[in-house]
């Protein structure tokens, strides 16, 4: 007796295991998301992400899940809104639904800070001494500040095998609309709604009309970063409307049009869930695929395809991208992100210049627009040979040897527009540190004109995250860049005890072999070494090839690195520059 006794027990024991487990098949799925949402995003301070996986954990429970379950997302709901946010009266807010769930949930002391026990203690003792609802309190499916879609269906009841034809209208800013709608016992189904002349149209099919019951349905629009942008009702509050046998109400059409035919019983009969079999997979915002298959980058959520959670790029697949802990971007079915197309920035850098030349100190140097001058400012040679100096030997006039020198510094402000991966920019400012006026030559330009077209390397999603973004680009304008350039001179003095009115004699003098005379050899040669500045304008237009990278700090501003080629025109010569700068986009 006591062996059948113990059978009994354990039979009973087991029975009640399997219904437990019948009766919550997705707590092992809901608990993975908490402790995600805990583990992850709210230990590293992603508030946000932390309650919206918490909250969408709760709205896919619906029924499936245990009260103790709900109530310990509910429970870390009130932990993020008290301690991340010092929400207190919302956490108290949260841990009053849990408890009304179940009152035996414990708070976890590990992450919750003293403010936010004594918010649970109060919760505790207001909680009501009833039985508790194991209902989930309603989380709205759309944000507080959504607008409201106005919508044409006004009947209450519909006629089996009817499509349901839906238009909806609003004033907010809707990049893309569903219809959701649910039969009695059923999962909801998402239809995806056409632009049509500024609304949105969507019809239910007959095969969720084909029998009698209510129908549940609401109707959301989402903004172009996937925020609900407007709502007919949702999914804790939907629409409801009755499809029966038989109804004097007229059949639903779209305004101004003709109801749709009624559908054959075939037609009306077939099924609105996603075959048991096969291997497709749902898109975005469509029903999910067998056992749960969505596309990649996708994840099931409630019977829908949607974004899935991430935390970095990596986390998405498809060259998707992580936005705001969702995968956007590149994901099948996403609409384009938003970007910045207007930028503005502040720019600054020097010039460098490569210049060479021979016998840059004659008064033929001119015509290669070379001008040399003394420390004073005077021009080299001297109006007066007698009093500063003579004429430079003529295998000795100043070389110019090649390579890199720094030479103008510039400012400029930019402006650009882009168009996809394409920009235009401009940019004006203003040269410093130019070179001195030659006697008969122009004096420096100081103004910068450019413009250039760029090609951005990773395209317009680049511009939705912070990171680099690097670019090429090519281009010309107006500028003037003078390079300057110490170089030593022979010069033969008129007073090497020749009359000064001899001047020639004495360059003759002291003219040495090409190339220039040794320092060892100037004395006796009766040349004098001589320092200049040897000065060369280059411009004042410009042809450029050149490119850079922003690194983002934030998705509408950065730090600018630009290096430009520049070949200067109609005086040739290979200009260098360098610049640093900041942008910001609006």
């Amino acid at each position: 007796m006591l062996r059948h006794r113990h059978f009994i027990i354990t039979f009973a024991c087991l029975v009640l295991l399997a219904a437990t487990s019948m009766a919550a098949p997705r707590d092992k799925a809901a608990l993975k998301k908490i402790d995600e949402a805990i583990s992850t995003h709210y230990l590293n301070m992603n508030f946000d992400q932390a309650e919206g996986l918490l909250l969408g954990t709760i709205r896919a429970c619906e029924d499936r899940c245990s009260p103790q379950v709900v109530a310990k997302a509910w429970m870390y709901v009130g932990v993020v809104r008290g301690a991340g946010r010092n929400d207190l009266a919302g956490a108290q807010e949260a841990f009053t639904t849990a408890l009304g769930i179940d009152a035996n949930v414990k708070l976890d002391d590990q992450v919750a800070t003293d403010p936010v026990k004594q918010a649970f203690e109060k919760a505790k003792g207001s909680a009501s001494s009833s039985a508790p609802d194991t209902t989930p309190a309603p989380t709205p499916a759309s944000s507080p500040s959504s607008a409201a879609f106005t919508c044409s269906l006004s009947a209450t009841e519909v006629e089996t095998r009817r499509p349901i034809p839906i238009q909806c209208e609003t004033d907010a800013e809707v990049a893309s609309a569903r219809l959701f709608y649910k039969t009695f016992n059923g999962k909801w189904t998402a239809v995806t709604m056409d632009a049509n002349a500024g609304a949105w149209r969507g019809t239910v099919p007959c095969a969720a009309t084909g029998s009698t019951g209510a129908l549940k349905y609401y109707v959301e629009g989402l903004s172009s970063t996937r925020d609900t942008a407007a709502s007919f009702g949702t999914r804790d509050a939907p629409k409801s409307i009755d499809i029966a046998s038989e109804t004097t109400a007229d059949p639903p059409a779209y305004p101004a049009e003709e109801p749709p035919a009624r559908c054959s019983v075939d037609a009306a009969t077939a099924s609105t869930e996603p075959a048991a079999t096969g291997g497709a997979c749902g898109a975005w915002g469509e029903p999910c695929g067998a056992d749960d298959c969505c596309g990649d980058g996708l994840t099931c959520t409630n019977g829908t395809c949607e974004s899935a959670q991430c935390q970095s790029d990596s986390d998405c697949k498809n060259g998707g991208e992580c936005v705001s802990g969702k995968c956007s971007g590149d994901e099948p079915g996403a609409p384009p992100r938003p970007y910045k197309k207007n930028w503005v920035g502040l720019h600054f850098g020097p010039d460098i210049a490569t210049v060479s030349g021979s016998n840059v100190c004659t008064s033929a140097a001119h015509s290669q627009h070379y001008a040399c001058f003394f420390n004073d400012g005077s021009e080299y040679p001297p109006a007066k040979p007698d009093q500063n100096g003579g004429f430079p030997n003529p295998n000795g006039a100043g070389a110019v040897n090649g390579g890199f020198t720094p030479t103008t510094l510039r400012l400029m402000a930019s402006y650009e527009r882009l168009f996809g991966p394409f920009g235009l920019e401009g940019r004006l400012g203003f040269a410093f540190n130019g070179g001195r006026t030659p006697v008969g030559g122009s004096s420096f330009l100081p103004v910068h004109v450019e413009a250039r077209g760029k090609y951005w390397l990773l395209g317009t999603k680049a511009f939705g995250k912070k990171g680099f973004r690097p670019w090429v680009h090519v281009g010309g304008g107006i500028a003037e860049v003078d390079a300057v350039v110490a170089v030593q001179v022979a010069d033969c003095r008129a007073n090497n005890g020749v009359p000064g009115a001899n001047v020639h004699h004495a360059a003759a003098n002291c003219a040495g072999p090409a190339g220039g005379l040794p320092t060892a050899s100037l004395a006796t040669s009766g040349a004098t070494p001589i320092t200049l500045d040897a000065q060369k304008q280059l411009g004042t237009q410009f042809a450029e090839l050149g490119g850079g990278v922003m690194y983002a700090i934030g998705e509408n501003h950065g730090v600018v690195l630009n290096v430009n080629l520049m070949l200067m025109l109609p005086v040739t010569g290979f200009v260098f520059e360098p610049t640093i700068g900041y942008e910001v986009g609006f």
